[in-house]
């Protein structure tokens, strides 16, 4: 016979490891349903441990691509002002040797 401490087990591990998700609209429940039944024989956990990863991947992913695209700007920003500066000290004539040294003024 079963006594009322190991039923309370069972019911304890069965609380672990579960999950109630409420208020899903109903077309997304539908459409997790069904991609559990084609991709992994109706074992929703899986299913949803694989969404779940694939989520984190991408999060991972747009930031790192967030950080990438705000480096980039920063440089065409930094580039631009370089360049406004040079023309605006190149009204002068000047000579820029290939050392990068520079020589202003003269006549042409």
């Amino acid at each position: 016979m079963v006594t009322k401490e190991e039923i309370n087990k069972i019911v304890l591990k069965e609380k672990e490891t579960r999950l109630n998700i409420s208020r899903i609209p109903l077309n997304v429940k539908n459409e997790f349903t069904e991609y559990a039944k084609e991709e992994f024989c109706d074992d929703f956990g899986l299913c949803f441990k694989s969404v779940w990863d694939n989520f984190k991947m991408w999060k991972l992913y747009f930031e790192n691509m967030s950080m990438k695209l705000d480096l980039i700007l920063n440089e065409i920003n930094n580039f631009s002002n370089k360049e406004k500066e040079e023309k605006s000290s190149d009204d002068k004539k000047s000579i820029r040797f290939l050392s990068g040294r520079k020589v202003e003024g003269g006549n042409e």
